[in-house]
């Protein structure tokens, strides 16, 4: 099983993916183990921008973009199923619920929450006033959307690229995650009743 979460910033995304790897006994990704993993196996200065974040040149990005047969993230994206193979896990963005859209016992998630909540959790969590929080939700949400948009040509946080939509400021952390592990239940319960 993969379990894939796409997340705002300050929606508390990366808490719900690491208390679900801990809470179903699986591994966690995220940008930095699967960037040290890229470093380990002699990946990574191949597919720095990717890790990185880093926008690609605009007039590379148009030819990539416009070649039907290239595609920016097939090097990445087959690092990370190479990564992940044989294994159930939780991966925190990485373009993952695309990556494996088509996988049968893949679960994607995108975690969101109201504004003036994840203020006040930036806030607090890196003790940074509220008018400075908001404006780097909004400088994060903005790299995300665009990494996100420039891989798959798929809008981040749009709800058809994702099985689960949450609002972890409406039901908090644990239940968010309470909320995930009841939908893989009924979808392997679906499953197995042969739909």
């Amino acid at each position: 099983m993969i379990i894939t979460i796409g997340r705002e910033y300050g929606s508390g995304g990366h808490d719900v993916g690491a208390m679900l790897s801990g809470k179903l006994g699986i591994v966690l990704y995220d940008k930095e183990n699967l960037a040290e993993n890229a470093k380990r196996l002699g990946y990574y200065d191949e597919i720095k921008c990717f890790y990185e974040e880093k926008p690609a040149d605009s007039l590379l990005y148009a030819i990539a973009k416009s070649d039907e047969n290239g595609r920016m993230g097939e090097k990445p994206f087959k690092h990370i199923k190479e990564v992940t193979e044989d294994q159930s896990c939780v991966i925190i963005g990485r373009c993952a619920n695309y990556i494996f859209r088509n996988e049968e016992d893949h679960i994607s998630v995108f975690i969101h929450a109201d504004m003036d909540k994840r203020i006040k959790r930036i806030a607090q969590n890196n003790n940074i006033s509220e008018k400075q929080a908001k404006n780097l939700i909004c400088e994060t949400d903005k790299k995300r959307a665009e990494f996100h948009n420039q891989y798959t040509r798929e809008n981040w946080g749009d709800s058809r690229g994702y099985q689960l939509s949450i609002d972890s400021g409406m039901i908090g952390i644990e239940q968010t995650v309470e909320l995930i592990c009841g939908y893989i239940a009924a979808k392997r319960q679906w499953g197995q009743s042969g739909k």
